[in-house]
């Protein structure tokens, strides 16, 4: 089952406090990674990593280092995540149409 917005958000926003010791009422879409979160470029490199783990999609290097907020990593994220799901979904489409041919 796919997740949902809220549940996708909490689980980002999940890796944010158990990885890099903010708390949770800082960790909100506003809020800016380096001034507000204290994150340099290694906790960058580790969230990539999270990330990529915990969903299931590679992040783009480029892409990540315009990353300014929470709220960045939100949407791209979300954007990769619905992107891997409808990949599968094609793909399982595409396997039960040859299955029945």
């Amino acid at each position: 089952m796919a997740p949902t917005a809220e549940t996708l958000i909490a689980e980002l926003d999940r890796i944010f406090v158990e990885q890099f010791e903010v708390t949770a009422d800082t960790v909100v879409p506003e809020a800016r990674l380096r001034e507000d979160l204290d994150l340099d470029s290694l906790d960058a490199a580790d969230m990539m990593i999270a990330i990529e783990k915990r969903f299931g999609v590679r992040l783009d290097d480029q892409v990540a280092r315009t990353f300014k907020t929470v709220g960045d990593i939100h949407g791209y994220v979300r954007k990769l995540v619905a992107e891997k799901l409808a990949a599968e979904a094609a793909a399982s489409s595409h396997g039960e149409e040859q299955a029945a041919g």
